[in-house]
């Protein structure tokens, strides 16, 4: 893990407490350390880190440096350093800080993955601008004696990891997209027959397999990926995925399978897909479409034959044929399913395309 520390050269303590983190975080990542904004905006530009760690923030170059964070998909951590004290946010606030807000510090808090604070007042007058949730004490070993820098480097360390397990897809290169979709497949079929390309080889490091079983653990697809390891032989590493913490979107809900919603009991296939349709329907207005519910559709359509001319009408006559078509242009991205099995032929169009982004970005901060 990569970490790029940008603090203000002016202040000492920071200036210190950057040091002391650095020293102290041992082996478990690589942090680097600059005070000049285009140096700043340099690293971001010519090497990947995955956090960019800022403290203090009435910096105007801030707005630049996390403009060059977000475009090279690197995700923030903010530690204001009682610079968001409320005697501080009132001090010169029309003249200064009031501008800043409006430009860059607003938009800052809410886009960093996590805020850690070192004291309840700064908290409490956080809490109540509301601009983020994902807030954290953690306490200055420089300024108080009930902690030491390496607590203080361990509970730093646990929340830039915690901020590496969250949104996985995000994460996630094309190679490794590929072999979660082939997963997804093999999962779901049980057989390497149905894989369009050769299988892929199984992820070579553990962070990717982190990666892969974070991501499924938390989209709450964990059998359908098991069953899929073990269709394609891949050994996987005993990791404990339950006991990893992560960050979820602010009104997050946890989704509910199809069959807990609508039930079991239809008088035949076509009245079961229908009412899938309608619910999967309410789901996307709702912003609330998950994989998990496509994976669920799928294995529908292909475990269970239907009267395809008559759910076509019954779509049709309930103003879902389209809405059908846009979900199985989503499921052949997702699940792989094939045209064979669609009960109406794929639709791409803008729609599509958001019902798409909804199921990337279930899990986004």
């Amino acid at each position: 893990m990569r970490i790029l520390h940008f603090f203000p050269k002016e202040d000492c303590m920071i200036s210190e407490y950057v040091a002391m983190l650095h020293e102290s975080m041992g082996l478990e990542c690589s942090n680097e350390m600059v005070s000049e904004a285009k140096d700043a905006q340099q690293n971001l530009r010519s090497s990947h880190y995955d956090i960019l760690h800022i403290h203090g923030c009435w910096n105007g170059s801030l707005y630049f440096i996390v403009r060059q964070a977000i475009k090279s998909g690197t995700r923030i951590v903010l530690s204001p350093h009682g610079h968001m004290e409320p005697w501080v946010m009132k001090d010169n606030y029309w003249n200064e800080k009031l501008p800043k807000q409006l430009l860059y510090l607003k938009k800052l808090v809410q886009q960093s993955y996590a805020v850690i604070i070192q004291g309840k007042m700064e908290e409490e007058y956080m809490r109540r601008l509301g601009w983020n949730e994902r807030m954290v004490i953690i306490k200055n070993a420089i300024i108080t004696h009930t902690t030491n820098k390496q607590e203080m480097a361990r509970e730093t360390f646990r929340i830039y990891r915690k901020v590496m397990d969250s949104n996985q897809l995000e994460l996630m290169d094309e190679e490794m997209r590929a072999t979660l979709q082939q997963l997804i497949i093999t999962g779901i079929t049980g057989n390497l027959q149905w894989l369009i390309e050769e299988p892929h080889t199984a992820p070579d490091t553990l962070e990717k397999w982190r990666l892969l079983l974070c991501y499924a653990h938390q989209e709450r697809i964990t059998d359908i990926i098991k069953h899929g390891i073990q269709v394609m032989k891949f050994d996987a590493p005993d990791l404990d995925v339950e006991k990893i913490d992560f960050y979820l979107p602010a009104g997050y809900e946890t989704p509910h399978s199809i069959e807990s919603v609508i039930g079991i009991s239809f008088v035949s296939e076509n009245e079961r897909l229908l009412a899938t349709f309608k619910h999967l329907k309410k789901l996307v207005l709702r912003n609330k479409l998950a994989i998990m519910h496509l994976i669920e559709l799928d294995k529908e359509l292909r475990l269970h034959e239907c009267e395809e001319d008559k759910l076509y009408e019954k779509l049709n006559e309930h103003h879902l044929l389209n809405f059908a078509g846009r979900l199985m242009q989503v499921m052949q991205d997702y699940t792989g399913i094939t045209e064979g099995f669609m009960p109406v032929p794929p639709l791409d169009d803008r729609i599509t395309k958001r019902i798409r982004q909804q199921v990337e970005n279930h899990l986004r901060i």
